[in-house]
């Protein structure tokens, strides 16, 4: 995996020895109702290289985190005799086939509509903590935790807009919605042991800032 992570790089910086290279950050929130706050959140930072006017390629790293929210198990008279506490997160590399669509020469101010095909490759990981209260004692009562990880691959595909900040240098401000392909429903299905299953695929909306060289 590292291997195959070092080679796309390289032949990404490769390209062109002329192409304009900046370096970005930013975050996306997802909506997804099984989560406390109703959704959960990526930060992400990485590269984009103009290729092409039309074409920039990214290369990524984000970290993808959520809690589902609890679930407390009540008997015939309301007591809770037990409680559940799962979250998840997910390391991710990503690339992405931007491109971007523009009519003539752009300065500050100006937006460009950008389609945003993303490949990801994610290790991911759920985590569960589960607590049998002690009717008598609850000071005594014991709590398991289980943790699944698991490896992904998987698509996704953004649609947004890369506003132009400057006419000095390269520096926008890009908004996106975005639908992520990664899932991690999977493993917080195998860690609640649950019949029912966990989907955290769904629509976000993020902003990314990016840093650019002094225009020429």
């Amino acid at each position: 995996m590292k291997k195959t992570t070092f080679y796309f790089l390289f032949v990404l910086f490769s390209v062109s020895l002329n192409a304009q290279v900046r370096a970005f950050a930013g975050g996306t929130y997802y909506r997804h109702t099984d989560f406390q706050e109703s959704g959960y959140l990526e930060v992400t930072s990485g590269v984009d290289v103009r290729v092409y006017k039309f074409f920039k390629p990214e290369a990524s790293v984000s970290y993808y985190f959520g809690r589902l929210e609890d679930y407390n198990k009540l008997d015939q008279t309301g007591n809770t005799i037990s409680i559940s506490e799962a979250n998840a997160s997910a390391l991710n590399f990503g690339f992405t086939s931007k491109i971007c669509l523009s009519w003539g020469e752009y300065g500050a101010g100006d937006a460009v509509l950008q389609i945003l095909p993303r490949y990801n490759i994610s290790r991911i990981e759920a985590q569960q903590n589960y607590t049998l209260i002690n009717q008598s004692n609850p000071a005594q009562s014991k709590t398991q935790k289980d943790i699944v990880t698991d490896w992904q691959h998987s698509l996704g595909i953004g649609l947004g807009l890369d506003i132009i900040l400057s006419d000095k240098n390269y520096d926008s401000l890009a908004i996106n919605i975005y639908y992520t392909g990664v899932d991690m429903g999977e493993a917080l299905t195998d860690v609640k042991k649950s019949n029912s299953h966990y989907d955290s695929t769904t629509l976000g909306l993020g902003m990314n800032y990016y840093f650019g060289f002094k225009k020429k």
